[in-house]
């Protein structure tokens, strides 16, 4: 059932996020649609545009500087390896740490999306943050 509702026709590469092989957080990266281009305003841009979300999700990992290497290692990645022109994330609003770790890695907000994701029951506002 998991394999039928989360992986089968997926465009996302899904991954755990291990630190000296310890699990402890999740990232995923996809192209960005035609349709997400066009809402987000970048109908106009050329070449690849892709998404990414991570987390991670062990607080005792957190304020080590995991992040920003996890972000350095994907843009990275996805520049060099995929051709990519463009990234995207759109972290919540009230999401500081999350935000500055994206800024410190070249990331860029670009705007806000209110009421973008859905959180615990309630729609959140969201930074588009860009890079590249």
């Amino acid at each position: 059932m998991i394999e039928t509702k989360f992986y089968n026709g997926s465009n996302k590469t899904r991954c755990i996020i291990e630190y000296f092989e310890i699990p402890i957080g999740y990232i995923q990266f996809y192209a960005i649609s035609e349709e997400e281009c066009y809402e987000y305003g970048f109908e106009n841009l050329k070449g690849e545009i892709y998404g990414t979300d991570q987390f991670i999700g062990e607080t005792n990992y957190w304020g080590q500087g995991i992040g920003k290497m996890l972000m350095e290692l994907i843009t990275n990645y996805l520049t060099s390896e995929k051709r990519v022109q463009k990234i995207l994330l759109d972290p919540q609003s009230w999401n500081e740490r999350a935000i500055k770790c994206y800024e410190k890695s070249g990331f860029i907000k670009i705007k806000l999306l209110p009421k973008h994701e859905l959180h615990e029951g309630e729609l959140k506002d969201c930074w588009l943050m860009m890079y590249g």
